[in-house]
């Protein structure tokens, strides 16, 4: 299982999030910082928006 913990959950002073697949390597690769649950929230809000 590959996993890659979050900065925080929906807000700073929430434990940490994380996003994780069972099976094989996950589909995102992270290049700079250590992003948050509201970042990746953002980032697939914005895709279904593209492909609108």
């Amino acid at each position: 299982m590959k996993e890659l913990e979050l900065k925080y959950g929906c807000n700073p002073n929430q434990k940490p999030s994380r996003i994780f697949m069972n099976d094989g390597d996950l589909p995102i690769e992270v290049l700079n910082g250590k992003p948050g649950y509201i970042n990746f929230l953002d980032a697939f809000n914005v895709g279904s928006l593209l492909r609108n």
